[in-house]
């Protein structure tokens, strides 16, 4: 017994737990219509910021094209100095060569003047201490006398000349030398700028391909950011549409579109919602059912409260339900529909049924004395002692 009284225990838990779930998907699904519009009003709004994010950033490619077109003119005249620091290069080299072959030839000129001088030098030493003057007086006659005086004078103007000629060779070749350093320097120093140009002109080009890749990456993310959204939209728009006709749809069911806790519906459409019985009949003796039965009541569809499968379908005018079916909801409760109109039965036993979907219409067949519905919930498909109250379950 103990063992049973536990079955029962996690029975009913389990229901409960089935039913406050079933619930709260149910409730999910009333309100889906507005959370999607919610939803869509957001998507909407993060593809407008996306857009002016996007816009900023095609104003910024606008001032980086400029930049970009700045840059363009930067790198022409880094490439213009560098092509001309090439060309004053070039000139520098081939004028140093220039420089160097005339210094070259002037020192080999310095040489022969030198050992010239150098032979002079010598042979007058190997003369002995003869000097102008002992020349000048060994003269016999005025007239050797001038000649030796005049050729005298020619030797000492030429002995001069070479000396003055040599001093003044070596200092051509000083100041060769010397703007031949400058000249080198100068040439360093423009192959120094022409580096820096290079390097300058490498840091450009970089800046403007990293901004421009950059810009494009960006553009490109926002774009597909705006295709992502602009397609949500596009699925929230066929959610919301659906959701809608589905909402139209149980509008025409019993109560509107309300929806109870467990995730039910009234049977029949909303004008005839009235319960006109309760559990219990007026005399006192329990009814263990609600009866609808609103004045132009006969004849109106009846819906199946909830999803599931029907297990009973009868379709005859005697007997107390008459025309009548029992759904079975897998949620622990089933649902009977009674007193339907002969041949307006429009489901079979096993049969899978959706919420809203028509059973039959209203009638009085079976233990009736005038058109309603009577509408029971049990937890067991059998026995009258399984009955619950519908107050329960019905918006």
């Amino acid at each position: 017994m103990k063992h049973i009284r536990k079955k029962k225990i996690v029975v009913l838990i389990s229901i409960s737990l089935i039913l406050i779930l079933m619930g709260n998907v149910i409730s999910v699904f009333a309100a889906s219509s507005s959370e999607l519009k919610k939803q869509q009003q957001q998507n909407q709004n993060d593809l407008d910021s996306t857009k002016e994010q996007q816009q900023k950033i095609k104003n910024q490619m606008t001032a980086i094209q400029r930049e970009v077109e700045e840059l363009n003119e930067q790198i022409n005249n880094y490439q213009a100095e560098i092509d001309d620091l090439k060309d004053k290069i070039d000139d520098a080299t081939k004028n140093i060569q220039l420089m160097q072959e005339e210094l070259e030839k002037t020192q080999k000129e310095l040489e022969e003047k030198e050992a010239l001088l150098e032979k002079r030098l010598v042979a007058s030493y190997k003369a002995g201490d003869t000097s102008y003057l002992d020349v000048l007086l060994t003269s016999d006659s005025l007239t050797s006398f001038l000649s030796n005086y005049y050729l005298i004078e020619q030797l000492a103007e030429s002995d001069t000349k070479l000396i003055n000629t040599i001093k003044e060779t070596k200092q051509t070749i000083e100041e060769s030398k010397t703007a031949l350093e400058e000249t080198k320097a100068q040439l360093e120093e423009a192959k120094e700028v022409q580096v820096n140009k290079q390097a300058a002109l490498a840091v450009v080009k970089r800046e403007k391909n990293a901004k421009v890749t950059e810009l494009s990456k960006e553009d490109q993310e926002l774009q597909a950011r705006i295709a992502e959204k602009q397609a949500e939209d596009s699925r929230i728009r066929a959610a919301i549409k659906a959701a809608e006709e589905e909402e139209r749809r149980l509008a025409a069911l019993g109560g509107g579109n309300k929806v109870s806790p467990g995730g039910y519906i009234y049977p029949l459409p909303a004008a005839y919602c009235t319960i006109t019985t309760g559990l219990y009949y007026s005399n006192g003796s329990y009814h263990g059912a609600v009866d609808f039965g609103s004045a132009g009541i006969a004849g109106q569809p009846v819906y199946a409260v909830k999803a599931g499968t029907v297990i009973t379908a009868v379709d005859y005018y005697y007997k107390s339900y008459g025309t009548h079916c029992m759904i079975n909801h897998h949620d622990g409760t089933y649902t009977i529909y009674g007193h339907g109109i002969t041949g307006s039965l429009q489901v079979s036993n096993g049969q899978k049924v959706s919420q809203g979907q028509q059973l039959m219409k209203v009638g009085s067949t079976g233990n009736s004395t005038g058109p309603h519905l009577h509408f029971e919930v049990r937890v067991s498909p059998g026995g009258w002692n399984n009955r619950v109250s519908p107050y329960n379950y019905l918006p």
